[in-house]
């Protein structure tokens, strides 16, 4: 849709949205004497020889002002008269109605937050272009056609609202220098998620359509920095997706995706905020064992529109895939800093750190490298910015408290210290292109976090000033993660407060020599009320507790690992 038209329908649908909040009082006597002009109908319904005439009026959408004065009687006193075959006709004609939805396979039947069909479109097609790539949580496809000709196996209401929430996040990062359009937004979202949250109130929980609903509400509460609602809509996904017991309503494959989907992102999350996950998963766990092997490796990326057009070609399967196993290995990582495994030893660190390096080297080529030099798709940006990100991190998150162990050498802290730089420079420089590309208001949530574990990373586990050769400075990394961050809070919410915590810990970064400017902006940013940090991260900052991670490390770790690499290097070396 053209930018100047998308905006126009967007500033009249807000401006019918806020009139209709406005006016709600007003209405009530209008409502009151539609009310009648209803008891009217359905009263003739029961006594008329014409309810059938009535029905095809209804159907027809003629007012019931238009239908009473056609009847041409006195209303009744009290719906108490109704008898209960008269209010059957009356559904039986509502259901008609509905069915019109259907046969015109209008976007309205999902939802009753807007009638604007072309507005929900929207929102579906933002969702499936900028945020089912990063969490691939139920199958496309099949939830296109769903869609489209309004069924709801793969479909339904709450889902849909979800979407349109989610949405909403990307369409105000989109409508960033317009005030009133981002308040507009802001009440739209706020009647969506209104809308699901009535919507799943007395629903069954183990439907699939409603634990996809769940897992998009925590990206949707997330965003907006509700991260302890968000938890807990999450954990709510997880156990019912655990605990959904009998035949699935979905095709196998299609299940899959969605469990994968679903674990996946749970695992990230508590990664994130350092927890241990409550999903039962070997790191060995066959991923996608019910999807068809072809399907993983060929199947084109499908950046579509609910319209279920396709925009580029790429890997949409393989991207989900590679995920998943990525996180297989961030679960064993968490288990044994975070769970109850007892110490932390080199064996168990040399097969982790190996498993990811392989993990990085296995990469399908599309996935792990651009197909040309001058493809700037979201696609590609996703599963490099996406993937590579993630990777670094989980590799930093990883080595990096083996450098607060006492038992130490300085040979060893370096080799440790030279590796994780590596990977926060590399991460870094994935980064600055995705933000020089598509700037970064797009993304989703968990890489906003990222964001600022690779700049923390690679300022704090720097213990030599920068040379004229090096890539960064502290002051670089600062700018980029403040302006970053800054840029995506206008969408994401959670963007603003993982900026305020990024300042402090800066701030309290005592070695950490800045100009006068960058220690000024980081004062002002910084300051931020401490509960809606802890409401926001679950924890009072992103950073790893070291305290309750050393806890679970054998003391020789640092120097059993650096001495097992510095062994590989000779034999390497020699061979």
């Amino acid at each position: 849709m053209p930018s100047k038209a998308a905006k126009d329908q967007m500033l009249a649908e807000i401006e019918r949205l806020r009139t209709e909040n406005h006016h709600l009082a007003q209405r009530n006597c209008a409502l009151d004497e539609q009310y009648g002009l209803m008891q009217r109908v359905v009263q003739s319904l029961r006594y008329s020889k014409q309810s059938d005439e009535i029905i095809h009026r209804l159907k027809r959408g003629e007012s019931h002002q238009s239908i009473v004065d056609w009847l041409g009687r006195p209303m009744l006193p009290s719906l108490r008269d109704v008898s209960p075959e008269s209010e059957q006709q009356l559904n039986i004609a509502i259901d008609q109605y509905r069915q019109y939805w259907v046969e015109s396979r209008d976007p309205c039947y999902w939802t009753n937050v807007t009638s604007d069909g072309i507005l929900i479109e929207h929102l579906v097609a933002l969702y499936l272009i900028w945020v089912h790539p990063s969490h691939m949580l139920f199958d496309d496809e099949q939830f296109i056609f769903a869609f489209r000709n309004c069924q709801d196996t793969y479909c339904s209401p709450p889902l849909v609202n979800a979407m349109c929430a989610m949405g909403c996040h990307v369409l105000r990062s989109e409508w960033r220098g317009d005030e009133d359009v981002g308040r507009g937004i802001n009440y739209l979202q706020s009647k969506f998620i209104d809308e699901v949250e009535g919507l799943l109130m007395d629903s069954e929980a183990s439907k699939m359509t409603n634990i996809q609903t769940w897992a998009i509400m925590f990206l949707v509460e997330l965003s907006l920095g509700n991260g302890l609602k968000a938890t807990a809509h999450l954990r709510f996904a997880t156990e019912s997706l655990m605990e959904k017991v009998g035949p699935n309503e979905q095709a196998d494959a299609s299940a899959q995706i969605s469990f994968w989907g679903i674990l996946t992102l749970t695992i990230a999350w508590s990664a994130l905020i350092y927890q241990k996950s409550n999903v039962p998963v070997s790191p060995y766990a066959r991923v996608f064992d019910d999807v068809p092997m072809d399907q993983v490796s060929q199947q084109p990326w499908s950046q579509r529109d609910a319209s279920g057009d396709c925009n580029n070609d790429g890997y949409n399967l393989a991207s989900a895939y590679e995920q998943a196993k990525l996180h297989r290995l961030a679960h064993e990582i968490a288990l044994a800093y975070y769970g109850i495994r007892g110490k932390f030893a080199v064996e168990l660190m040399i097969m982790i750190y190996d498993r990811l390096l392989s993990w990085r080297r296995e990469l399908p080529m599309g996935v792990r490298e651009p197909v040309t030099e001058d493809d700037t798709s979201h696609q590609l940006l996703f599963l490099h910015h996406g993937h590579s990100v993630q990777y670094h991190v989980t590799v930093i998150q990883a080595l990096r408290p083996m450098l607060h162990l006492q038992d130490t050498s300085e040979t060893s802290e370096q080799d440790i210290r030279d590796i994780i730089l590596e990977h926060a420079r590399t991460g870094f420089g994935f980064l600055q292109k995705y933000h020089e590309k598509h700037t970064c208001n797009r993304q989703s949530p968990l890489q906003l976090f990222c964001t600022v574990h690779i700049c923390d990373a690679l300022i704090k586990c720097n213990n030599e000033p920068p040379s004229d050769n090096d890539r960064f400075t502290a002051t670089e990394a600062i700018e980029f993660a403040l302006g970053d961050l800054g840029e995506a809070q206008v969408g994401f919410p959670i963007a603003g407060i993982l900026r305020a915590s990024f300042a402090q810990a800066m701030l309290e970064f005592k070695s950490l020599s800045l100009p006068d400017r960058v220690r000024r902006r980081l004062e002002e940013t910084a300051r931020c009320a401490p509960h809606l940090i802890q409401n926001a991260l679950t924890r009072s900052t992103y950073q790893q507790p070291m305290g309750q991670v050393l806890a679970t490390l054998d003391p020789s770790l640092q120097r059993d690992f650096a001495a097992v690499l510095r062994k590989r290097r000779r034999e390497s070396d020699e061979g």
